[in-house]
């Protein structure tokens, strides 16, 4: 599992003004040096580190012939990830929304980059080896089912009769904060931000025009539901009525089975209505923050425990190891002294013993020559 970093002690003022006791998201935390991050649904804030984080993750680990995200090992996605939280500081209770946008955007890197390469042919090979980029042609050209998708996608773009965005590579989440920097008030943020994703200027005219028939009728949709409300609200103005976002999701027909709505795409995940806040990111309350901090000290203080007991036990061990060691050095020294002695003892016994037969060989020679004499006197005497 990765690191879980826990927040500083920061507030700030949040999106819609109320103060929050929430980390300063893009901001580096003055302890660990660490970026504070938080999820956007299929996104981060900040959002441009965070991508160039995952971008460069994927080009130093992209070493195999992966087809698609969900082909790569789940233990090499899971060692990913745990890198990206370690590299970055969040809140607890964020860990899921993270993991589900690290996938998103990681498989949507891939899935790009794929993409470019079968198109620019075997020759663009600047981001990966290749052998590995010829052994990805070989299996998209032997894969029949990808070569049906293939054949299908192609059928649905030609079916197309414009693009269906022109916001470039900024999600629906970034146009609707530049926008507001802009002065466009908050209620109004989500409308302009369609009209200037889904709209383009038209040739020789001031106005704009929708890129597709599906934008115009949400368009159109969006229009009258919002006469509606405000013919309502001047008939009854005690009555309950819907916000624009309500409308507009209304006007696009509603989620998808992905919970996304034409026009807002993923970032519509956080207008459904949920027992959290409608902002995505939950505050965390002084309360709260001062238990984390508790939490994290016991923890540290416990790991520090830990630690110290672990350097305890080793000290003990070569202590011992050396007293071990000092003992049979002891040992050893007297065991070479006792057969030192038992050496010399012996060596003191073999020359009495030596002696001792030196000796004996000696007084028998001097026994035989005395006998000798005695035949000689036998000889010599009268008869």
């Amino acid at each position: 599992m990765g690191q879980q970093h826990t927040p500083s002690p920061q507030s700030h003022v949040g999106e819609e003004g109320s103060s929050s006791n929430t980390p300063i998201w893009g901001t580096t935390d003055p302890e660990t040096g660490l970026l504070w991050i938080c999820p956007d649904n299929e996104y981060f804030v900040p959002r441009d580190p965070v991508m160039d984080f995952i971008s460069d993750q994927l080009f130093r680990n992209y070493n195999e012939a992966w087809t698609s995200w969900t082909a790569i090992p789940t233990e090499n996605r899971n060692a990913w990830f745990d890198e990206f939280m370690r590299k970055h500081m969040s809140l607890p209770e964020h860990r899921a929304a993270l993991r589900k946008a690290y996938n998103a955007r990681a498989a949507r890197w891939l899935s790009q980059k794929l993409y470019n390469l079968r198109h620019g042919g075997r020759g663009r090979r600047d981001w990966l080896p290749q052998d590995t980029a010829n052994q990805l042609f070989d299996n998209w050209a032997t894969n029949e089912k990808f070569q049906e998708k293939s054949v299908k996608n192609k059928q649905n773009r030609a079916k197309m009769e414009g693009p269906s965005y022109v916001g470039g590579s900024i999600p629906m989440t970034e146009w609707k904060r530049k926008l507001a920097e802009t002065g466009v008030p908050p209620e109004s943020v989500g409308w302009a931000a369609f009209e200037r994703t889904h709209s383009r200027q038209s040739e020789g005219s001031d106005e704009r025009e929708w890129i597709n028939s599906r934008a115009h009728t949400v368009a159109e949709n969006y229009t009258k539901l919002s006469q509606e409300r405000d013919s309502q609200r001047e008939t009854d103005p005690s009555s309950s009525v819907c916000d624009n976002d309500s409308l507009f999701i209304q006007a696009a027909g509603g989620f998808d089975k992905k919970g996304r709505v034409f026009g807002y795409g993923a970032a519509a995940s956080r207008l459904k209505p949920t027992k959290r806040s409608s902002s995505g990111i939950e505050d965390v309350s002084a309360d709260e923050m001062k238990k984390m901090k508790a939490l994290t000290a016991q923890m540290t203080q416990e790991q520090e425990r830990m630690l110290e007991e672990q350097e305890k036990m080793r000290q003990m061990m070569i202590q011992e190891r050396e007293m071990m060691e000092e003992r049979m050095a002891k040992e050893r020294e007297m065991m070479e002294e006792r057969m030192r002695r038992m050496q010399e003892e012996m060596m003191r016994q073999m020359q009495i013993q030596l002696k001792s037969l030196m000796n004996k060989g000696s007084g028998s020679a001097l026994g035989d020559d005395d006998h000798a004499g005695d035949d000689d006197d036998d000889h010599n005497a009268p008869v």
